[in-house]
């Protein structure tokens, strides 16, 4: 970015103006303030910053040729910047929060490491941080990043979050023990510790950003969790509200029963090419699955006459996840899940989910962070 400054006649040059004013002002007080405000703009984001590295992720993703490498790289990115939001306690001493620091080799962060980012320039996402973009901190980087994902994987790239990114974020040096505060998915009790009680959002904010699941997929061998949450790769692709549509309609049976990695899924080798699951922190926003376990969520379907849904390998049919009664306090989820779907029949309407995702990714990516800017406020 170039640097102006002012001239006391048009046409003196700037070495000129320096000369001139060596009589009244000490040349090293001179260049420590011209350091300043060089590394003051250097730093801002403004909107070709924004924009640019939108337009990086872009061209990252024209060059995936494979379809599920592709939900990979999209869904990581986005999995990057909560995993590095979703650390934040509000009542530590060591409150950490977007801080472009992640314990990468902890077990709750696999599968980012030397795929999203790596030390070792086999990363298109890094390498392109510390070629033009390292003047901004890793945990701005990593935002912006993930908001480019949503705006060019949402419908019609309507969900553009531009007006809610504030930057100037600090990188922390160090991070001990951040993985033991991300969430395993192991129910709505999690959600309540991390990120209402610990995060400071509401039981909405948390519906809300769980419908980033709608993009991306889990692989057993990072999460133990195998499979996507939408029914095919192809529809993992795309940001929208179909992750309440598949939560309410599909039969969910249990999967991995007593073990550390339980969570449920919908695919048979007769329904489906690839496999379908959610984990029971997504099931649990429906469904009282935190007390009633295991349990399927829809006995009333039928692959073929005389197959149940719920009794493919297992037999469940018989166990029906319970609803929440009126009084539960998870009855907020319920309705926001209502909310989500967008309307009583099959429907297009995408916004009461999008409007309330840009309000809770603006709380959690902000948390922990005084004096945040705007994208141009230099």
């Amino acid at each position: 970015m170039a640097l102006f400054f002012p001239r006391r006649r048009e046409a003196e040059p700037f070495f000129l103006l320096q000369k001139q004013n060596l009589d009244t002002m000490k040349s090293a007080t001179f260049f420590v303030v011209l350091a300043s405000v060089a590394t003051t703009l250097a730093s801002c984001i403004d909107k070709d910053t924004y924009y640019g590295i939108d337009n990086a992720v872009e061209t990252i993703a024209a060059g995936i040729t494979d379809e599920d490498e592709l939900v990979h790289f999209f869904g990581g990115v986005v999995r990057m910047a909560a995993h590095d939001f979703m650390d934040y306690d509000r009542h530590s001493d060591e409150p950490m929060g977007p801080d472009g620091c992640i314990e990468w080799s902890h077990d709750d962060n696999k599968g980012m490491w030397g795929s999203i980012w790596c030390d070792d320039g086999s990363c298109a996402l890094t390498n392109v941080y510390k070629e033009r973009f390292s003047h901004i901190s890793r945990a701005d980087f990593w935002i912006a990043c993930a908001n480019a994902v949503v705006r060019q994987r949402s419908i019609d790239q309507s969900l553009d979050l531009i007006d809610t990114f504030l930057w100037g974020r600090k990188d922390a040096d160090s991070c001990k023990n951040q993985g033991d505060r991300i969430p395993t998915g192991s129910g709505c009790r999690e959600v309540e510790d991390i990120l209402l009680d610990s995060m400071g959002l509401t039981w909405r904010d948390a519906v809300a950003l769980l419908g980033a699941h709608t993009i991306g997929r889990g692989h057993k061998e990072f999460t133990g969790h195998d499979g996507y949450w939408m029914p095919t790769s192809a529809e993992s692709l795309v940001f929208d509200k179909q992750y309440y549509e598949e939560l309410v309609s599909r039969p969910w049976r249990p999967r991995s029963v007593n073990t550390e990695i339980e969570d449920f899924f919908a695919s048979t080798e007769r329904t489906h090419e690839e496999p379908q699951m959610m984990l029971k922190t997504d099931i649990c926003l429906w469904f009282d699955t935190d007390d009633h376990y295991p349990c399927c969520s829809r006995t009333n379907k039928w692959i073929e006459p005389g197959q149940n849904w719920c009794d493919v390998e297992e037999t469940y049919s018989d166990n029906e996840c319970s609803r929440y009664k009126r009084n539960d306090r998870h009855m907020e989820t319920v309705s926001t899940v209502t909310e989500f779907l967008g309307g009583g029949k099959p429907n297009k309407n995408n916004e009461p989910f999008y409007k309330a995702f840009a309000v809770a990714w603006f709380k959690a990516t902000t948390n922990g962070h005084d004096n945040l800017k705007a994208v141009g406020q230099c």
